[in-house]
């Protein structure tokens, strides 16, 4: 299946399989952040087709913590905004190591 005949549903299957497709599509700017995480080429030049820049670069500033890897998240930052730390990366509990214990013997 080429770029041309992928349709939003299975682009939506694709980067997110544990949710239904519809469910996915309502939200636009995490379906898009979730193509950028977790698509292949094809679908990322599906999704570059479908949606504007604007469109691109809200859904990643818009991105849920966990959802991008480090790498990832530089390429995009790069890409999108042209650096690849111009945005802070999105971290789940931010102050977690500080609230950690000290082990024994570290």
């Amino acid at each position: 299946m080429s770029e041309s005949e992928l349709t939003a549903e299975a682009v939506a299957k694709r980067v997110n399989w544990y949710t239904p497709a519809e469910a996915v599509l309502d939200n636009t700017p995490l379906f898009i952040a979730q193509i950028m995480a977790r698509g292949g080429v094809r679908e990322i030049v599906w999704m570059q087709r479908e949606f504007t820049l604007e469109q691109q670069r809200t859904a990643y500033h818009a991105a849920p913590p966990g959802l991008f890897d480090r790498r990832a998240w530089a390429y995009w930052g790069l890409i999108l905004l042209g650096a690849p730390d111009a945005l802070p990366y999105p971290v789940r509990f931010p102050d977690a190591a500080a609230q950690l214990l000290p082990w024994p013997g570290f």
